[in-house]
């Protein structure tokens, strides 16, 4: 949640000699639980929340719809993000170095569904690869429409298991589901529903393991997890920050040592290679379509699970004027400022 506080004196004068609200600082504020953080912005003690209780995301959106003509309490922002939530699978586990049973898995989720029932509609599909769909990587030449990713097929799912050696699920180890605390509900929510379809469709037995966000890390990067929640968030605009964490050169050479960048350990000589081209080129056209293509290399091999990407769901106080909003989450608030609340503009 953000504050922004006002300067005693209130009033400021811009280039054009408009008077406006002074913006003096910005305090961070981190509320542990959603329902509150949203009483608190409510109330009016908070000018900005990021990221709605997933619960509440329908009666939030019927408030705003159903607010009469000039008295909208909130103003709502809404933005495709460079950010993905996936699945990472453990390449050199003896269950999934069997690319059928990572394609399996793949299958058996329904991604629609947990979108727009689980997740109340807040994000996109995880239909394509591990680069989020951008309408700023697609102008440069990233084709995403080409990318042919998993569709819900249990049929399919059944079919790729069995052929892995385990027909409708018989032998198939038990197997944790790892998940990190935190993040509102979201990881909870999205892992009972999966931890379901896994269990429907491919006769699975999951179970469910949350733990602190360090402890997570520790294990999934020391290769003791076979099976667990993750995400990543841009460093920068550009596919490579996606990429490279499917780069085989980034893997350690021992299970036990940690692999921080390519936690998977997966590894293709293929996308090695077209990752390196596309490392090397200059052209961002040729670039990007470089990346594309290695993109779709490692869906073929179900490297990892994509669950959605991230849409930024921010609620503003109406007074509160020129806050940015973008797919990297850059707040540059140089120019943000207030008006009174009482005056419609």
């Amino acid at each position: 949640a953000v504050i922004l506080e006002r300067n005693p004196n209130y009033w400021n004068v811009d280039e054009f000699g408009n008077q406006l609200p002074y913006l003096n600082a910005i305090k961070f504020t981190f509320v542990k639980e959603k329902k509150q953080e949203l009483i608190q912005f409510r109330k009016g003690d908070i000018d900005m929340v990021f990221r709605l209780p997933t619960e509440m995301i329908g009666e939030i959106l019927a408030e705003k719809e159903n607010a009469k003509e000039g008295n909208i309490p909130f103003e709502l922002q809404v933005v495709p993000a460079h950010s993905i939530f996936y699945y990472g699978f453990q390449h050199k586990s003896d269950i999934f170095n069997k690319k059928e049973v990572r394609q399996a898995f793949n299958y058996a989720i329904d991604r629609e569904k947990i979108v727009n029932y689980t997740l109340k509609g807040e994000g996109i599909q995880g239909i394509y690869g591990i680069v989020p769909p951008s309408a700023t990587f697609e102008d440069k030449g990233y084709d995403f429409k080409s990318l042919r990713g998993y569709s819900y097929d249990p049929d399919k799912a059944k079919k790729l298991l069995a052929q892995a050696g385990y027909p409708n699920g018989t032998g198939f180890p038990k197997l944790t589901l790892q998940i990190n605390s935190g993040g509102g509900d979201r990881n909870v929510l999205t892992a009972q529903v999966i931890q379901s379809m896994l269990e429907e469709n491919l006769n699975i037995d999951i179970q469910i393991d949350q733990m602190p966000f360090s402890q997570h890390l520790d294990k999934l990067e020391h290769g003791k997890s076979l099976f667990w929640r993750t995400g990543w968030i841009a460093d920068y605009p550009d596919p490579e920050t996606f990429l490279t964490l499917l780069y085989s050169g980034h893997i350690p050479p021992n299970l036990d040592d940690r692999s921080y960048v390519n936690s998977v350990r997966y590894k293709s000589a293929k996308f090695d290679s077209l990752f390196s081209l596309a490392m090397r080129e200059v052209d961002d056209k040729k670039r990007f379509a470089l990346y594309a293509q290695a993109d779709q290399v490692a869906i073929d091999d179900a490297a990892i699970m994509p669950i959605f990407y991230d849409e930024n769901y921010r609620l503003i106080q109406t007074n509160v004027r020129n806050f940015p909003a973008n797919a990297m989450e850059y707040r540059d608030l140089t120019r943000t400022y207030f008006v009174p609340k009482d005056e419609k503009k």
